[in-house]
Formats: C-alpha cells, sequence, structure tokens
C-alpha cells in the first residue's frame, strides 16, 4: 500500500521519495481522481515545485526531496485535485511555443487558438511593415506571437480590462516585442484609431445555454467576460462584423475563431456586411474553427 504524501518522512532517503517517485505518486493520485492528464500533470507540479525544467528533471531524477518541496508539492497536488486547472496552478501557458502569463483576468490560450495565427502568418507577407489589431487580446497570446514571429510587423491590442492588459504588458516585455505594441482599454473598437491590415480576434462565442453547462474547470476559473457571447453566443460577431471594415485598409484581412456550430451564421453576417472571399478554416480535430475575410 502507498504511504500518502501527508504521512511520510518530510525528506531524505527515510522518505522514499525522489522527483521521479513523487511524479510517481502523484499521477496515481490523478489518474484516480480521472483527470485527464495525469502524468503530465505531474511532471509539471514537480518542475513548478522545483523551479526547474525539463532536461533538470532528466538529469535530477533520482534525487530525494528536500523538505520545503514535498511540502509545496503536496499543497499543489491538492489544488489540482481539488479541479483547478493546471494552467492556473502554474501561472502560465505554452501558447505557439512561447510561455505566456495567465491569471484569473485572463482566459487560458488554447491549442485550437495557434490555428488563428497560423492563418494570419500565412495569409499576409513578412517583408511588409504590416499593421495589426487584436480586438479583446486578454493575455496577448495572439498579436505577441504575431509579432514574436514577423519582427516588421507592429500591432495594437484592446481589452475591456484593465486587469488583462497587465499580464498583456507583462507578456509583451518578456518575449521583447513591446516597442512594437499599442495596448488600449475599451470595449472592441472604443480605443482604437487609425487603420490596419490586419484585425484578428477569438471573441466570446459561447451561448447562454452552453455557459450554463460549463465544466467546473471552466466556469469557475475562466473569466465569464471571456466566454459568453450573449444568449446566441453572437453578439461579439455582430459588432465585428458592423465595424471591422471602418478600421481596416483596402482589401485588408479579418480573421476570427469561431465555435464549431457558428460557420453558418458568422459568415452570413460578414457577408451581408459587405466583406469578399469570405472562407472557413478547420482545426486539427476537424471542426470549424476559422473565419476569414476581406475588406
Amino acid at each position: 500500500m502507498t504511504t500518502p504524501l501527508d504521512q511520510r518522512p518530510r525528506s531524505g532517503p527515510y522518505s522514499g521519495l525522489t522527483l521521479n517517485s513523487a511524479k510517481r505518486f502523484i499521477t496515481q493520485q490523478f489518474r484516480g481522481a480521472e483527470l485527464d492528464r495525469p502524468e503530465l500533470d505531474a511532471r509539471l507540479l514537480v518542475m513548478h515545485a522545483l523551479d526547474i525544467d525539463h532536461a533538470d528533471m532528466i538529469a535530477r531524477g533520482t534525487e530525494f526531496l528536500p523538505p520545503e518541496a514535498l511540502d509545496k508539492i503536496r499543497r499543489l497536488a491538492d489544488r489540482r485535485l481539488s479541479g483547478q486547472p493546471i494552467d492556473y496552478i502554474l501561472g502560465c501557458r505554452e501558447f505557439y511555443g512561447r510561455p505566456f502569463k495567465i491569471s484569473k483576468d485572463v482566459l487560458s490560450p488554447r491549442p485550437e487558438t495557434e490555428g488563428l495565427v497560423d492563418a494570419a502568418l500565412q495569409s499576409l507577407r513578412a517583408d511588409s511593415a504590416l499593421r495589426c489589431l487584436d480586438l479583446g487580446t486578454g493575455s496577448g497570446a495572439i498579436i505577441i506571437s504575431l509579432l514574436a514571429e514577423r519582427p516588421l510587423w507592429r500591432g495594437a491590442a484592446s481589452d475591456i480590462s484593465s486587469a488583462a492588459l497587465a499580464i498583456a504588458k507583462d507578456n509583451a516585455q518578456t518575449h521583447g516585442i513591446e516597442s512594437r505594441l499599442e495596448l488600449l482599454q475599451g470595449s472592441w473598437f472604443d480605443a482604437v484609431q487609425g487603420h490596419y491590415d490586419l484585425i484578428i480576434s477569438n471573441p466570446p462565442y459561447i451561448d447562454g445555454a452552453h455557459m450554463a453547462a460549463l465544466p467546473d474547470e471552466v466556469s469557475n476559473y475562466d473569466p465569464a467576460l471571456a466566454l459568453s457571447g450573449g444568449p446566441d453566443g453572437l453578439d461579439a460577431y455582430r459588432i465585428l462584423a458592423a465595424q471591422s471594415q471602418s478600421y481596416l485598409h483596402a482589401g485588408g484581412r479579418l480573421m476570427l475563431e469561431i465555435g464549431y456550430d457558428q460557420k453558418h451564421t458568422v459568415t452570413e453576417l460578414l457577408i451581408r456586411e459587405g466583406f469578399k472571399a469570405v472562407a472557413c478554416h478547420q482545426d486539427l480535430s476537424g471542426h470549424d474553427r476559422i473565419i476569414t475575410a476581406r475588406a
């Protein structure tokens, strides 16, 4: 029978807990709780507690845990077992190959949103000084990834939340693009001036019925402001469709993430507002995920 962490000696050989054995123990706990990624989450928590990277985890796996690390690992594991998402425990999330600071004030960026970055990078010239606008930026993951990949591009990012913009500012500084990014506080276009070659956004698009049925790991931690798209999930898209052309250069691009069942309604909104070349692209799971259009 495996001795619980809180009943073991605090440190040293008598605890029987090396970095590797702590990871295995927590993996068993997480697997028993039917968490989605038990082994990965356990490894990330051990690394976070010791402030080490993957290479250190491999090289130091047989070292015994110091007492303060054992205590910290136990506290982190308890938070995960209580339902707190791993991203918010770690305070960061990897997106497009880079770490992004997150908090309760921003949506943790999802892997499927990387397709939005891909679409922009593939569609627009890398050798031109383009201007990009990210609406509802949150952590800034989308616009910062674009500017990090395209040194000639400049951008602006707006969000209604001052706390979210503070996180985006930190991330911009971390990735060295803060001199090319203007942060604007306001709802959608309220603080925006000028014209852009690209307007990009992952707006809130969950409708009222689905908001009420969200799993606790989402509803208890992700900000509702970044999730709820109104009764039918389309509130933000109506604003973006109606106003984007006023801020796009002729021929400029609009790129939006959508819910898996919103292809037809968002396409109709954009066509009705005069957008051309409206197209839908799927994510890696085969779901309709990105709408692109030309002013």
